[in-house]
């Protein structure tokens, strides 16, 4: 085992560390061995220096590795972001993933509640009554029926919960918080990962190629969200096949500011998705989910991210169809049944 000294020298090294080194670094955190203050310490260390793409990588294999519930299920994808950015937001990759799950996509949805405000995605399902706490094979039957599945973190990874003190005395966000989106244990094939700013993105695009991901997309926008922006330019780095490319998209609402969009805690989002759903939302909000939904559906046919392209119209056309409110029901209704199974006593 690392001693703390060790780790101390190892977090502080400018070169970084390698995947051995970065494995036994968790090994040492996860053992639950260190005084709050030491192991916060060390995480603030590390997030002073900079993390680097292999031990990000690493953590995150290491986590999949101690990760409880699902196998990795057959083909999905995930839209996920870091979060962090510090603004009232709506939940658009949560909204998104019923637009996919309504588009013929399987979508294997990894997310957690909000750790400053009410406004995580989890905290939506919650006021939507969306049922999410239960089995694997409750989970593999509804992203088979229905086309989405949400894997609440905090269930995933209950090892996690050792690292809790040390994350709560770092008071900062720290590689933990890189880490979670990419730490989907059902394997997702295809990935949308949003962070806050253009050093998050090289970093987790880094471990990407490290975990071997077959495509993924990393974007961040103006004014610093973890998705593609309507009111400021978003840049995008795409993962995969052995390369990695960049792009930007320019914003579609440039006369706005991000402040002025639709959003705020679980309650207000809930109505603003009900909203959506039922095609009483028509402005810019709409727009920002469509163009983060479109995104996801182009990667999975291998399509670069396109401002008004296939995917975006597709996503408009579910939204004002009604496809995704059908899928969003249907997802509930199983969803609560299954739940109500799994209560009763055997």
């Amino acid at each position: 085992m690392l001693t703390a000294a060790a780790a101390r020298d190892l977090v502080r090294r400018h070169h970084g560390m390698d995947t051995d080194q970065a494995t036994a670094f968790l090994d040492l955190l996860m053992a639950g061995t260190l005084p709050p203050a030491e192991g916060g310490e060390l995480l603030v260390a590390l997030a002073e220096r900079g993390e680097t793409p292999t031990e990000l990588a690493a953590l995150v294999s290491g986590l999949l590795a101690r990760a409880a519930l699902m196998a990795p299920a057959p083909r999905c994808l995930d839209v996920c972001g870091t979060g962090g950015s510090g603004l009232t937001r709506f939940n658009v990759s949560t909204t998104a993933a019923f637009i996919l799950a309504a588009a013929g996509i399987p979508v294997a949805k990894h997310g957690n509640r909000g750790s400053q405000r009410v406004n995580g995605s989890f905290d939506l399902l919650d006021q939507l009554g969306v049922t999410y706490a239960l089995p694997a094979a409750a989970l593999a039957r509804l992203l088979a029926e229905t086309g989405v599945c949400f894997l609440f973190a905090r269930a995933v990874h209950p090892a996690v919960a050792t690292v809790a003190p040390y994350r709560k005395a770092a008071g900062r966000r720290t590689v933990f918080n890189l880490a979670g989106p990419l730490a989907n244990p059902c394997r997702p094939v295809r990935q949308v990962i949003g962070v806050t700013n253009a050093a998050s993105a090289l970093l987790v695009a880094g471990a990407l190629e490290r975990l071997g991901s077959e495509r993924a997309c990393v974007v961040w926008g103006e004014p610093g969200i973890d998705e593609f922006s309507v009111t400021g330019d978003s840049t995008w780095l795409q993962v995969g096949g052995g390369s990695t490319r960049r792009g930007t998209l320019p914003a579609l609402h440039r006369d706005l500011c991000h402040e002025e969009l639709p959003g705020g805690d679980a309650n207000e989002n809930a109505l603003i998705f009900q909203r959506l759903l039922v095609g009483d939302e028509r402005g810019p909000l709409r727009d920002m989910v469509a163009l983060n939904a479109g995104v996801a559906i182009d990667l999975w046919h291998d399509r670069a991210p396109d401002l008004g392209g296939p995917g975006y119209r597709q996503a408009l056309s579910l939204l004002a169809s009604g496809a995704v409110q059908q899928r969003f029901v249907q997802h509930v209704e199983l969803a609560r049944t299954l739940g109500s199974v799994a209560a009763k006593p055997t």
